[in-house]
């Protein structure tokens, strides 16, 4: 929100810096959620913005609750219960990792790419997609805690090249991707086209990791998401990640995926 309003006031991030008497590096770390944000500064960025007072007191409602277990299910009540059950399991991780042979990862979506998705696949209202979206994009603030989920995800490079969204949106979410292969808490890896055989290609999982070890699976269907949590079916999925992570393309080679793609 707030790098949209920078935007929307025509400043780059240096312009900023300068008028609120802030670091450009602040700046930049807050809008790229690689930091939190402390209330002085966000009132003092909110003085030299002038937003409605409603957008005022809901920044600052959001900043003042942010790192709160349970916030985001007090704000959307309207979820469906696995998805709240989800958030409280993820908040507490270490770690999370993804394969998704068909889509990009929810917690590297951008809002045009989440919205088209989630309108495509479910018989759902307007609000109820609204509350989805909006989840979905809260949850990424795990990614800029302080103690940042560690996220490492792997992304079938047939994903990178379906049309999803409006004119624009997959270049836009391509672009986003390769921006977050940046930050140091973030590892993506594609799984190129000539790959062959792998224990992915039964569908996507999620492995959540507390401490150092794989502690809950999450497969999604559906009508249902199926968490799994005994050894036997930890070790399985382990087992799968460790090799689909040989097989995909290193970091740095699946980045220059992304920038061909985007080119």
């Amino acid at each position: 929100m707030l790098r949209k309003q920078r935007i929307g006031s025509g400043l780059t991030a240096a312009e900023l810096a300068k008028a609120t008497g802030m670091s450009a590096s602040k700046v930049s770390r807050f809008e790229n959620c690689e930091s939190g944000i402390y209330l002085d500064d966000l009132e003092k960025l909110l003085d030299f913005y002038r937003p409605s007072k409603k957008r005022r007191v809901e920044l600052l409602d959001i900043a003042r609750h942010a790192d709160e277990r349970g916030w985001l299910r007090l704000s959307n009540a309207n979820l469906p219960e696995d998805w709240q059950t989800w958030t409280d399991f993820e908040y507490e991780a270490s770690a999370l990792l993804n394969y998704e042979p068909l889509v990009v990862p929810g917690l590297l979506q951008t809002p045009e790419y989440t919205r088209a998705i989630i309108d495509a696949t479910g018989r759902l209202s307007a609000r109820e997609v609204d509350s989805l979206v909006s989840a979905r994009m809260a949850r990424q603030g795990l990614l800029g805690k302080e103690e940042p989920l560690e996220l490492h995800v792997i992304i079938e490079e047939t994903a990178l090249t379906r049309p999803i969204g409006p004119d624009g949106a997959l270049e836009r979410q391509l672009r986003h991707l390769a921006d977050a292969a940046s930050r140091p808490n973030i590892t993506i890896q594609v799984m190129p086209h000539d790959a062959g055989l792998h224990p992915g290609l039964n569908g996507s999982f999620v492995i959540l990791e507390y401490g150092s070890e794989a502690s809950l699976v999450l497969l999604e269907h559906k009508t249902v998401n199926l968490f799994m949590d005994e050894d036997d079916q930890l070790a399985v999925y382990s087992a799968a990640w460790d090799e689909l992570v040989g097989k995909a393309k290193e970091p740095g080679d699946s980045v220059k995926i992304l920038q061909a793609l985007i080119a």
